[in-house]
């Protein structure tokens, strides 16, 4: 099924089609969760495509899917306490290096990562979702690319923090994230389906702690890293 297909479907009501909206956009939704430290993302997640679902006549085409999304989506994270970012299980040693110091970044740096790299959206498509003027958007990107190249390059000179080493990056924080929690990415579906509450499972809540002079310099891990990057798959 097409986007534009799974659009027309969403919008008749028919579920297969919201369900191919949702699976196509909720890895993004995902990570923005965890890196922006939200507390209970899953009830966030919930409650963010209930708002989708109700709003799908504002959705006319693939090419407004990163805004339509995006702009729900953090409407409802930004109102949550701003956290370090919480942790992503089975990355590996230099991308979880790299996520470690993604979620230590100001708020407005990691918004600019995620909805320009991560999202693929350009400077005022990201102005609109964050109601933030394009220009300090685009600040905001400088210094988190900035900041992140003086660190990883002490241990992991090898991993680019040019742009699409970026987008690489992030792709891969969004599959590794996106596989381990499939199960609880379908529970939550089912209750936005359904109107059922969404309980946050119990599991204890883990933050990132990993400081960037904790990082041990792993050369295997350099040398193959990029061969173990997944293409990015961006809204749209």
């Amino acid at each position: 099924m097409t986007l534009a297909e799974a659009i027309v479907r969403a919008k008749a009501g028919e579920q297969d089609g919201f369900i191919c909206l949702f699976w196509h956009t909720v890895p993004h939704v995902w990570l923005a969760a965890a890196m922006l430290g939200c507390s209970k993302p899953g009830e966030a997640v919930v409650q963010i495509y209930r708002d989708a679902m109700a709003s799908l006549d504002s959705l006319r085409s693939p090419s407004d899917l990163r805004v339509w999304i995006g702009t729900r989506a953090y409407a409802v994270l930004l109102r949550q306490e701003e956290r370090e970012g919480t942790e992503i299980p089975s990355l590996s040693d230099a991308a979880q290096a790299a996520y470690s110091l993604m979620g230590k970044l100001p708020r407005l740096e990691r918004l600019a990562l995620l909805v320009l790299c991560g999202e693929g959206c350009s400077a005022p498509q990201a102005s609109e979702i964050l109601s933030q003027q394009e220009i300090e958007i685009k600040r905001a990107l400088r210094r988190a690319r900035q900041q992140l190249s003086e660190q990883m390059k002490q241990a992991y000179p090898a991993v680019s923090c040019n742009m699409n080493g970026l987008i690489a990056l992030l792709a891969q924080m969004r599959t590794e994230q996106t596989e381990a929690d499939k199960a609880q990415l379908q529970e939550m579906l089912c209750c936005v389906q359904t109107g059922e509450a969404y309980t946050q499972p119990e599991a204890a809540e883990q933050l990132i702690t990993a400081d960037h002079a904790d990082i041990e310099d792993k050369s295997e891990e350099k040398s193959g890293f990029f061969h173990k990057l997944f293409r990015s798959h961006r809204f749209g």
